[in-house]
């Protein structure tokens, strides 16, 4: 069997280019060597597994269908490894022509070390702290979670964590290296077991390390070589909160190592560090996604409280608990309908036409109260004025805030919204052409997002697109038409339905679209902005629950005729495999037509939600009727007679997505009932 002096093992996520440029570097410093390279890709969307088949077809990959972690994805590789000795590497990073064969002689010249690791550096040379640590006992680490580490490096007490105290030239035994560089003795490691697996991510090598001390050996700073490490670019793009991550396992270590009283004083420390961070960071965000309502409230309640004040100058503040209430329902009334009006989509928020227009039902239903009933008719010079100054208010802030945004987007692409352009089709890259382009209009490019990874630019599939917008943070969405039928887009849409994106299309034939949509601009290219109502949480809740209400009470109401009907016609229940998907009607048995009250059986399908009142009449996959579904009737039904073409039918179902209203089903339910086609 040929001997193995190396094995290199790295688990990658979502780092497909510093992962390319590792092992350009790799190969070079394995020259001479005898090695073999395990990558263990951990789920990733960003056409890495494509890439290294491509690219690296003589290492050796191992492919996972999720996240493992840090600990577990080393482990699977580590029972494959034959060499005599294991290298576990992050794939963010680049090591020298020397490095490799340099470790390989000190390990050959020094039996007594276990793990080595080298100097480490940022991407801008600076040294990075984390390959040479001690362990984070008390303390050690409380010098510096105070920060006194860092006014004191020189402090053989205050800078014991990262060792600043010594000199970064010199070699010598520390506690633990960095785990992104780890050159292992191979029969001690598998022996040992490798990583503990309790560990996700961060911690894992301190308890290696702290393993390998336990057991004799030691772990060696090696400062005669260096590596380049960008630190945190697996992180940036993980799903889970890596602070939170790094709590959880600072919190395994101390319970693992440390006695029973260190271990009480660190896992107390550290829980009410995770408890404080979780409050931070809820509050942060909860504030940052109400931020808007929020001031919308405040100037709401502001020119309330100012009308009051000028209806009522001498006696404010003892007329102020009789109208509380009245005023309190006032804001609840206009906060209702500029929620539901759209005006906290992150596409809309910004909207100064949408604001007002919304103000206009709440200012009638407040109206009402106002003037017939007669404990708030009292108040009716205090809602006319308030209302005039919401009118007055709430597009303003607006409009300044557009234009202050706009203003950013100008001075430079860190403010400019990350776009993902879905298609890289021809289209699609003269769009992400343009975008370069114009930096001015405020659009970052992020990448490609499609079927395949072919495109250099590709940054996922779209079969990850959820994922792939929630790990990129991308504001907006553009989807190519050349390459995806409306069909295909409107599944996509429905699957970002609860992120707050800007959605646009390039349209392949624009008298394909219609509808609700306000078409702009990117210089030469039409973009139309997407919004489909019927995709909206508020108005799905409320299709649903008008459904319910409809089955049940036809069911009860309709119970007697339709079980005469069935035994008058006698009645054949049989699966409709084509007009509607996902129902049953009743026929009868001579001669196949259909009864009245044939559509009864259906209810029962739209009591368990597998129906709409109104829908489709197509089969709708799976994946996709959580937002839309097959339905009793539909639009094509009320508006045409004849089968419609696939054109015809993306046309349809695109206007009834888009102008979905109560009225809008009430109306087709209408045509279909008693309206007679031609």
């Amino acid at each position: 069997m040929t001997r193995t002096d190396i094995s290199i093992i790295i688990v990658s996520y979502n780092v497909k280019n510093f992962l390319q440029h590792c092992l350009h570097a790799l190969k070079k410093s394995i020259a001479g060597l005898q090695s073999e390279i395990f990558v263990v890709d951990n789920h990733s969307i960003d056409g890495t597994p494509e890439m290294l088949r491509r690219e690296f077809p003589e290492l050796h990959l191992i492919c996972n269908d999720k996240n493992l972690g840090f600990g577990r994805a080393n482990n699977q590789a580590l029972k494959r490894a034959r060499g005599k000795y294991v290298l576990f590497l992050n794939p963010d990073t680049l090591i020298e022509e020397n490095t490799l064969s340099l470790l390989y002689d000190f390990m050959e010249k020094n039996p007594d070390v276990g793990i080595s690791g080298p100097k480490i550096l940022n991407a801008d040379g600076t040294l990075q702290l984390a390959c040479r640590r001690s362990f984070p006992s008390p303390k050690v680490a409380l010098p510096k979670l105070l920060g006194l580490s860092a006014l004191f490096p020189k402090s053989k007490i205050f800078g014991k964590y990262n060792l600043t105290y010594r000199d970064p030239g010199q070699s010598y035994p520390v506690d633990a290296v960095s785990g992104s560089f780890m050159f292992c003795r191979g029969d001690l490691i598998r022996k040992l077991g490798g990583f503990d697996e309790d560990f996700f991510m961060y911690g894992e090598d301190l308890d290696l390390c702290r393993r390998v001390q336990l057991s004799g050996k030691k772990v060696y700073y090696v400062a005669e070589t260096a590596i380049i490490h960008y630190k945190g670019e697996s992180s940036k793009s993980a799903p889970y909160d890596s602070l939170m991550a790094f709590y959880k396992a600072m919190d395994i270590f101390f319970r693992k190592h440390f006695s029973p009283f260190y271990s009480l004083f660190t896992t107390l420390f550290f829980r009410l560090g995770i408890a404080f961070h979780l409050l931070f960071n809820f509050t942060g965000k909860l504030f940052f996604m109400l931020r808007l309502p929020l001031l919308d409230l405040l100037l709401i309640a502001s020119a309330l409280l100012f009308a009051l004040f000028l209806r009522f100058p001498a006696a404010f503040f003892n007329e102020l608990p009789h109208f509380a209430p009245v005023l309190g329902g006032y804001a609840t009334v206009y906060m209702l309908f500029l929620i539901l009006g759209g005006s906290y989509r992150r596409a809309k928020q910004y909207d100064f036409v949408r604001a007002a227009a919304n103000l206009l039902p709440g200012f009638v239903l407040n109206g009402f109260v106002t003037f017939f009933i007669l404990r708030a008719a009292q108040s009716r010079f205090v809602f006319l004025i308030a209302f005039l100054f919401l009118m007055l208010l709430l597009p303003l802030w607006r409009i300044i805030a557009f234009r202050v945004r706009s203003r950013h987007f100008r001075q430079g692409a860190e403010n400019a919204r990350r776009t993902l352009v879905v298609g890289a089709g021809p289209e699609g890259q003269r769009i992400a052409a343009t975008l370069g382009l114009h930096p001015e209009l405020g659009y970052l490019f992020a990448g490609f997002a499609d079927k395949d990874l072919l495109h250099p630019k590709t940054i996922g599939s779209i079969h990850d697109l959820s994922q792939l917008v929630r790990t990129q943070d991308i504001d907006n969405v553009i989807f190519s038409s050349d390459v995806f039928s409306l069909g295909e887009i409107i599944r996509m849409m429905a699957e970002l339905a609860h992120f707050p994106l800007s959605i646009k299309i390039v349209p392949e034939k624009e008298n394909r679209l219609f509808g609700k949509a306000v078409i702009e601009n990117i210089d030469d290219i039409p973009v139309i902005e997407m919004e489909y109502t019927i995709l909206k949480p508020e108005w799905r809740i409320l299709k649903r629950a008008m459904d319910l209400l409809f089955a049940a009470t036809a069911i009860l109401v309709l119970a007697l005729p339709a079980l005469l009907s069935a035994l008058f016609g006698g009645a054949e229940a049989v699966t409709f495999s084509e007009d509607v998907p996902g129902g049953r009607i009743w026929k009868r048995k001579k001669d196949g037509k259909e009864p009245f009250l044939y559509w009864y059986p259906m209810l029962f399908s739209l009591l368990a939600g597998r129906m709409s009142v109104v829908g489709d009449l197509k089969n709708i996959p799976e994946g996709s009727r959580r937002y839309y579904k097959p339905g009793m009737t539909s639009i094509m039904r009320s508006e045409k007679p004849a089968l419609p073409s696939p054109e015809e039918h993306e046309r349809f179902i695109h206007y009834y997505m888009s102008n979905f209203s109560f009225v809008l089903d009430a109306e087709i339910i209408f045509k279909t009932l008693f309206l007679k086609k031609n």
